[in-house]
């Protein structure tokens, strides 16, 4: 019989690299010790400071008091403080993309990337959201792409992407699919 430290194998200290490391071990992580209804959680430096961040989305169902959407939050690594947030209205994760989006060699942070991706979408044409949050630059950048029959491709883009590369982001990413893409001065509601 051997007499040594007694190991508490049901609460074992699971080590903060072994979940950031890895998005869907950081999920689970964050649905039992934050929010079970986080639905999408990503690891990265999103400020212009040199430490990273956790950011989490999560959706909102209509009710008297929110509206539907994504709340997106930044939260902070060791304690899950709430840096940051903010509010993309009327999107979803389901069949979206979210990720994060370096724009370039020389910045020094990511951006926070969603593409509503096919869940707007319907056999003949539809729509696509696609959005950029800074959080150091207190920007959402966005981008909607209208899909008709008949039609080329249309796409607005927000008057605050100035910046060329955020342009140029938007104006790549939608030509690969749809080269005769024109580009719209108005944005257009579908409904």
């Amino acid at each position: 019989m051997f007499i040594g430290c007694d190991r508490d194998s049901k609460n074992p200290s699971i080590p903060i690299e072994d979940y950031l490391s890895d998005n869907q071990k950081l999920l689970t992580h964050l649905k039992k010790n934050f929010d079970p209804q986080t639905e999408v959680a990503l690891y990265s430096q999103f400020d212009a400071d040199s430490n990273k961040e956790i950011l989490v989305v999560k959706e909102t169902k209509p009710s008297k008091t929110d509206k539907w959407g994504l709340k997106i939050q930044l939260l902070t690594v060791d304690s899950l403080i709430k840096k940051d947030e903010v509010f993309l209205p009327e999107m979803s994760t389901t069949e979206s993309i979210c990720k994060t989006q370096r724009m370039d060699s020389s910045s020094s942070y990511d951006l926070f990337y969603y593409n509503s991706g096919s869940f707007y979408l319907g056999s003949s044409g539809g729509e696509i959201f696609a959005y950029l949050v800074d959080f150091p630059g207190k920007q959402i950048y966005y981008a909607h792409l209208i899909i008709s029959p008949n039609k080329p491709a249309a796409l607005f883009i927000s008057k605050n992407c100035e910046e060329r590369k955020v342009k140029d982001f938007y104006l790549n990413l939608f030509k690969l699919d749809r080269p005769e893409l024109v580009v719209i001065q108005k944005d257009i509601s579908i409904e």
